[in-house]
């Protein structure tokens, strides 16, 4: 599951602007496999006298933190392709927007985190598919959900 936290400053996102980017966002990860409800975004506005670099308060930068929490990147290769993917992605949303903008990932050891008290079962499983058909569709998505 990633999970991003984007800090910017508070007018630096329309509601279409966000919707924009998290869609952006989702498919990186959908492209590589990972079921849309696992990706989650958070948007962090921050005023200027509550956002530095240098020591100066910033209007015109944004800072993304990134869990990668049900994956990781396993080799070199992987991760440079993943950070030229994802500059790609976050461009227009951002950079061709005039922002300045640095981004980060943290990750977490899949055997480290759980989804309400259930360990999930390991990548490429059976059993996985399973418990995400019986267990988490139908809790994370409503009736009418893919």
């Amino acid at each position: 599951m990633p999970l991003w936290e984007i800090y910017h400053s508070p007018n630096a996102f329309t509601s279409a602007q966000k919707s924009a980017l998290v869609a952006s966002i989702t498919k990186l990860y959908t492209d590589i496999g990972l079921p849309t409800f696992y990706v989650g975004v958070v948007f962090l506005p921050l005023t200027a006298e509550n956002f530095y670099i240098s020591a100066k308060p910033v209007t015109n930068f944004v800072r993304i933190s990134i869990e990668h929490i049900a994956r990781q990147l396993p080799n070199p290769e992987s991760r440079t392709w993943w950070v030229e993917t994802t500059n790609k992605a976050l461009a227009p949303h951002i950079k061709d927007r005039g922002f300045n903008f640095e981004w980060h990932i943290k990750e977490t050891p899949f055997d480290l985190w759980s989804i309400d008290g259930f360990r999930p079962p390991p990548d490429g499983t059976d059993a996985l598919k399973k418990w995400v058909e019986v267990w988490l569709i139908p809790l994370l998505c409503p009736p009418t959900c893919p």
